[in-house]
């Protein structure tokens, strides 16, 4: 029996290799498939005859050869299974409807108030869903699952936000209750957002073919990690912002005192412009970064000087970081480093104060950094491409 079991994995395992090879050439042949794949021919036959009666793939127009027999092409019904991605900031919240093939079928975005009420924020979630949803009757209908990726302290195992910095008012917001709600009978998951970002990378870029060890960085409402190692998420959720950079006296919502998140994250660098710039509580964040921004590249005194600090702290965090885990590449993602136009160089002055090359430590000279800007709604992707891989992922 358990042998039996066993053969059948494998052949699924080599179904799900299929599908994913559809998704690099959307219309094949049962011979390029065979080509692709290097599986027999009799393989292939199995799996298309099982793909095609489950409606995983059909029938299609393709180019003839010129001589031979005449070839029929399949490609995915990229319908037959979807997957609903959530995610919000203070700004907006983002609906992606992503097929199985990888492919976005639908987007949403809806603007709302950083001080919205948590009932008016429910609402507004189930608005945007319905909305999506509405655009095609096949999408409710061939839902598998419903990803929610939630900035902030959230439970991921309870679907319960217990803060997110920027919106106090949604303290031990329950997510899970309101899409259970909404979605009684469809598989729910919850992950933060770093994590889903981190998924939307490994899908979309070809970092994990060069690099072994990638470090992801994060600076939004503040300072997160993730490790990956030769393609597989490591960690997705480091607090680097948790930190000790100082020995001032400052409290830290961890409850030590100096942390980077005391001088880098969203709240100390609206503290700071509140003290030199007018500004308001409900502020638009995007407004705050472009404020400060042009402080820095101005050199305004004060104000300069402070944000200059807060970068040499992270940087100092950032080396100790690196010397632990020796990253091949490090990426950085996130609007808090807009702050400081090229963040790389910056931070490379920084280090380079701060760290006395002898040759004997070498992790920092070895390692390449970049900034990538990521807009919010790829978080969204990308914990539909989390779900996708948990159904369709397949060992080679």
């Amino acid at each position: 029996m358990a042998h039996g079991e066993k053969i059948n994995k494998r052949k699924e395992n080599k179904r799900k290799h299929i599908v994913d090879i559809f998704r690099h050439h959307p219309t094949l042949s049962k011979a390029e498939v065979k080509r692709y794949s290097g599986y027999s021919m009799d393989t292939v036959m199995n799996s298309f005859k099982i793909l095609k009666n489950s409606g995983i793939i059909a029938p299609t127009e393709g180019k003839q050869k010129e001589k031979g027999r005449k070839a029929f092409f399949y490609t995915l019904d990229h319908e037959k299974q979807v997957y609903l991605g959530i995610t919000f900031n203070q700004k907006a919240i983002y609906v992606s409807i992503v097929s199985f093939s990888n492919k976005i079928l639908a987007t949403s975005k809806r603007t709302i108030k950083s001080n919205i009420s948590a009932s008016e924020f429910s609402n507004a979630i189930i608005n945007q869903i319905d909305e999506v949803l509405a655009q095609n009757p096949m999408y409710k209908k061939n839902l598998v699952a419903v990803g929610c990726s939630v900035p902030g302290d959230i439970d991921t195992k309870h679907g319960i936000l217990h803060s997110y910095t920027l919106m106090p008012q949604l303290k031990e917001f329950n997510f899970n209750e309101l899409l259970l709600s909404k979605f009684p009978n469809t598989r729910l998951f919850y992950d933060h957002n770093i994590s889903s970002m981190i998924s939307y990378v490994l899908s979309t870029s070809d970092i994990t073919q060069r690099y072994n060890r990638i470090m992801i960085v994060s600076a939004r409402a503040a300072c997160a990690i993730g490790l990956i190692y030769k393609g597989e998420i490591v960690n997705s959720r480091g607090e680097i912002g948790h930190i000790k950079v100082s020995d001032s006296n400052i409290q830290c919502i961890c409850g030590r005192k100096g942390c980077l998140d005391c001088y880098f994250s969203y709240k100390a660098f609206f503290e700071l412009l509140k003290k030199y710039d007018s500004v308001r509580q409900d502020e638009c964040y995007d407004n705050i970064v472009a404020v400060l921004n042009k402080h820095y590249s101005r050199r305004t005194p004060d104000i300069f000087e402070v944000l200059d600090n807060a970068l040499k702290l992270f940087s100092d965090a950032l080396l100790n970081v690196i010397n632990i885990y020796s990253p091949d590449y490090i990426l950085l993602t996130g609007e808090l480093f807009e702050i400081f136009n090229d963040v790389v160089a910056e931070i490379d002055i920084h280090i380079k104060n701060l760290f006395k090359d002898t040759g004997y430590i070498t992790m920092y000279k070895r390692a390449i950094m970049e900034f990538q800007g990521m807009k919010t709604e790829t978080i969204a992707h990308g914990i539909c491409l989390t779900l996708i891989k948990q159904d369709w992922g397949y060992t080679v």
